[in-house]
């Protein structure tokens, strides 16, 4: 009995203590951030990061602020982010996103700080609430009808940019040990 309770107790301080590889979408925002842990020195880290947003420049991704080898603010665009059928036609929205890096050694933090849709021919812009996401829910908790693709949108491009960024960050470094 007493080696249950001990094991309860350390599984309860190992998950309070954890932190999330992956966004997930619910009712209550996105999630906050995530850690990834990346083999390499803050510094070159930083610079593998600075690479990969001048190699995405043609989607807008732009370096907003930035304080060196620590973190950077980046900003960038998404084409098609949601898209939906409406009387015939496929209507897609454009995504302004704001994601910001920490740098440490051996590891970076991934945060989404904003993100803002604007359907495509349109001058409308709407600016989402990341920490609260009960508008796409039924007072019931379930999803509303026509938003069940909405949540895979959110974790797909956040998700999304943070593995692009790994995967760039490889194959540079790997160019540089060649």
């Amino acid at each position: 009995m007493r080696l249950r309770m001990i094991l309860l107790m350390s599984f309860f301080v190992t998950s309070l203590f954890s932190q999330e590889t992956e966004f997930k979408f619910s009712k209550d925002g996105l999630t906050d951030f995530i850690v990834v842990n990346y083999d390499g020195s803050a510094k070159d880290t930083y610079n593998r990061a600075l690479a990969w947003v001048k190699e995405n420049s043609k989607k807008g991704y732009k370096v907003t602020s930035s304080v060196e080898n620590e973190k950077m603010t980046i900003e960038g665009g998404k084409e098609n982010f949601l898209c939906s059928k409406a009387g015939g036609t496929n209507v897609c929205t454009y995504a302004t996103f704001t994601i910001e890096i920490s740098f440490k050694d051996g590891k970076y933090k991934f945060e989404a700080v904003g993100l803002s849709e604007k359907p495509n021919n349109s001058i409308n812009t709407v600016v989402h609430n990341l920490n609260d996401f009960s508008e796409y829910y039924d007072k019931d908790g379930s999803l509303k009808k026509y938003k069940d693709d909405v949540p895979a949108a959110y974790e797909s491009l956040f998700n999304g940019l943070s593995k692009d960024l790994v995967t760039f960050m490889d194959k540079k470094k790997k160019a540089e040990n060649w």
